[in-house]
């Protein structure tokens, strides 16, 4: 019954990506879903499914994908799927608290699946993958890549986070160099430090370039 309750949110996942930015579609999700299902493994802690459909349905609803409300796509799945309610308030825990953006109001309780969840959904924020996903979804907001004229912010609220109009290069100040620091489990900080030190060596890379001086050889 499990497998068929995961099938079925598979397909659902997928049709209500389809179309949706390349960094927070369907692919998305897939490796979230690998990196929490691993994680869980290596720590041998954890419940698979509630960790699984936890990562299949991360999305649902959030505001990056323009779709429904918060909650309307998510309570229309889980609905059909007639969950039992210990699974059901689990999931939809995860969902509301996994996000960046619930640090500033970090009002939440502990709960292990969450820690793996957010660790794989930060993970997938970082490294190679994560650079081409910062640089993808700046692209399709019309962000610059960098201005030099403008620093990087200091969010005090979820909501100045969640409007932020910030270069690309400006993100990985604000957010991307700031989840190695973030990880829950230890699986999840022993992934992360590989991911944080490619990040850094980038950006090295890509303020050597926006700097260099071509010396007038006349």
């Amino acid at each position: 019954m499990s497998r068929e309750i995961i099938k079925r949110t598979e397909q659902f996942v997928k049709d209500y990506l389809l179309g949706a930015e390349s960094g927070h579609n369907w692919w998305h999700i897939y490796r979230v879903r690998n990196i929490a299902l691993h994680i869980s493994a290596v720590e041998k802690s954890g419940d698979p499914f509630i960790i699984e459909m936890s990562s299949l349905l991360h999305e649902t609803g959030d505001y990056k994908i323009e779709k429904e409300s918060d909650t309307v796509s998510l309570l229309k799945i889980l609905d059909g799927l007639k969950l039992k309610t210990e699974q059901r308030d689990k999931i939809t825990y995860i969902i509301d608290n996994i996000s960046f953006r619930n640090i500033f109001d970090p009002e939440c309780k502990h709960l292990t699946e969450l820690d793996i969840v957010q660790d794989s959904d930060r993970l997938d924020a970082m490294g190679a993958i994560g650079i081409a996903r910062a640089f993808n979804y700046g692209g399709s907001r019309g962000f610059d890549i960098y201005n030099p004229d403008k620093a990087p912010k200091h969010y005090k609220t979820r909501e100045e986070y969640t409007r932020s109009d910030s270069s690309t290069i400006n993100h990985f100040y604000e957010k991307l160099l700031k989840l190695k620091d973030l990880m829950n489990t230890e699986t999840g900080k022993k992934l992360a430090e590989a991911r944080h030190i490619y990040m850094q060596e980038f950006l090295e890379q890509f303020f050597s370039e926006w700097n260099m001086v071509i010396k007038d050889k006349r």
